[in-house]
């Protein structure tokens, strides 16, 4: 695989030749985020505003969608290919509007908005939408002196309650990463996938404790309009996003899912979510073929009062993946901890 990706990236390179700038269109993309409660302020939320500032590139994209198909010899979404071979617009305003205040930040090298802002309670409450979980805010957010906006979803993680935390390759999406062929076909072709019976558990659990949910995965966050077409498709419960940006600098797009950065990136916003709540509890769901297990064993060792489920989606057949397991959640208590294989599996009543 690592040959094909190579040329795949020489005519990544060489496309950047051919200049088709006026044809090239800007494009803004919101990911749902999390607000939490100011530690030194508790009358104020501090909001995490995630999202990318790009410009697309019809010719990388013709070119990479071509080369793609000659490897999964399918036909290709076009659509999604080209927020891939897109490049981020470094250093634009990125403004909150509908404040009484000016709310502004910049974008990264990569085009990324990353940044905190503070909102004090009656911001907030002036934001607020009724939902699950405690509400969430919508924040019209827009280019400054472009005619680009959106509308940023903001989950509110209160202090108490009860968050749902899943990953999404092949624990609610069919993605199949340890197929490098499979993979690029359910990324790049076709309507995606779901586990069957996840999204309406997931909902029977959003009605029943009022939780909130996080989705927490390795996929690139240039795939999230597509997820989100996914989600609501499938009726899934919304909730933050939590994903990486992949950039041709990266390896491998195989590897990209199973790197060690999507560890330490997912046990970092794990952290995020256990330390910005006193009280609040975590149910936790991933799957055996990646590497889920290890970062939740590792992190119910930090926060065993707070972890109150690990759920872990393996083959029902799958004696190799049920002796990791036993060997990965040996320090977990046997209670704490299941497999599933599809949503039915899984309990209706988590405590």
């Amino acid at each position: 695989m690592s040959h094909i990706y190579r040329i795949i990236l020489a005519i990544f390179i060489v496309s950047q030749t051919i200049n088709a700038g006026f044809f090239d269109k800007e494009g803004l993309i919101l990911i749902p985020s999390v607000a939490f409660r100011d530690r030194s302020s508790p009358n104020d939320w501090n909001l995490h505003a995630q999202g990318w500032y790009y410009e697309e590139n019809p010719v990388q994209a013709f070119l990479m969608e071509k080369s793609l198909e000659l490897i999964v010899r399918k036909d290709l979404d076009r659509n999604r290919v080209k927020m891939f071979t897109a490049e981020g617009e470094d250093g634009e305003q990125i403004c909150i509007n509908a404040l009484s205040r000016s709310m502004c930040t910049k974008t990264d090298k990569e085009g990324r908005i990353k940044n905190n802002f503070k909102l004090t309670n009656q911001e907030i409450e002036t934001l607020r939408q009724v939902s699950s979980g405690g509400g969430k805010v919508l924040v019209d957010v827009g280019v400054q002196k472009k005619n680009l906006k959106g509308i940023n979803e903001i989950l509110l993680c209160d202090d108490n309650g009860l968050t749902v935390i899943s990953d999404i390759d092949d624990t609610v999406k069919i993605t199949e990463v340890t197929s490098s062929t499979q993979t690029l076909i359910n990324t790049f072709s076709g309507d995606f996938k779901a586990v069957e019976g996840m999204a309406e558990i997931y909902r029977h659990w959003e009605k029943q404790y009022n939780a909130t949910f996080a989705y927490l995965t390795a996929s690139p966050d240039q795939l999230y309009p597509f997820l989100r077409e996914f989600f609501d498709r499938e009726q899934f419960p919304i909730g933050s996003a939590h994903m990486r940006h992949f950039t041709w600098l990266d390896k491998n797009f195989i590897t990209f899912f199973m790197s060690s950065s999507y560890m330490s990136k997912k046990t970092e916003t794990l952290e995020m979510f256990l330390k910005n709540t006193l009280n609040r509890r975590f149910v936790l769901l991933g799957d055996v073929f990646q590497k889920d297990p290890d970062i939740y064993a590792g992190i119910y060792g930090q926060y065993p009062d707070r972890i109150e489920k690990i759920f872990i989606r393996k083959y029902d057949n799958d004696v190799v993946g049920q002796e990791r397991l036993e060997t990965v959640f040996k320090d977990v208590p046997r209670h704490k901890w299941a497999t599933f294989e599809k949503g039915s599996d899984l309990p209706r009543n988590i405590f």
